[in-house]
């Protein structure tokens, strides 16, 4: 999990470059993007980003009780592999009341 900008000496890194190596080794690439968001252009889904979070606070202006953001790349959605938390939100539409088991993830 990497910043996106250097919160002190304001550094960019390239996030493009870092998620492309991590990739090559197997890994994931996630980035903390509070100093990033509405500072540098950002592409996520383009640059291969696993995983990203950000405020809104610093740089996007929102102020106290604004919100943050989550990002999480579609390759991950299916994954069944990835441990995650599941709410009731994200079960199947067509099935979400039937009670039933086992959890039927919706798409997305």
């Amino acid at each position: 999990f990497l910043p996106g900008v250097h919160y002190y000496t304001g550094q960019v890194f390239d996030i493009q470059a870092i998620t492309a190596a991590a990739h090559r080794k197997g890994c994931r690439a996630g980035f903390d993007l509070a100093h990033a968001a509405g500072n540098v252009e950002l592409r996520l889904h383009d640059w291969g980003v696993d995983f990203a979070c950000w405020c809104t606070y610093k740089y996007i202006n929102s102020g106290p009780g604004g919100i943050a953001g989550a990002y999480v790349h579609e390759r991950h959605c299916q994954d069944e592999s990835l441990r995650r938390l599941a709410g009731w939100w994200g079960h199947d539409a067509a099935t979400r009341f039937d009670m039933t088991r086992p959890y039927a993830p919706d798409t997305g």
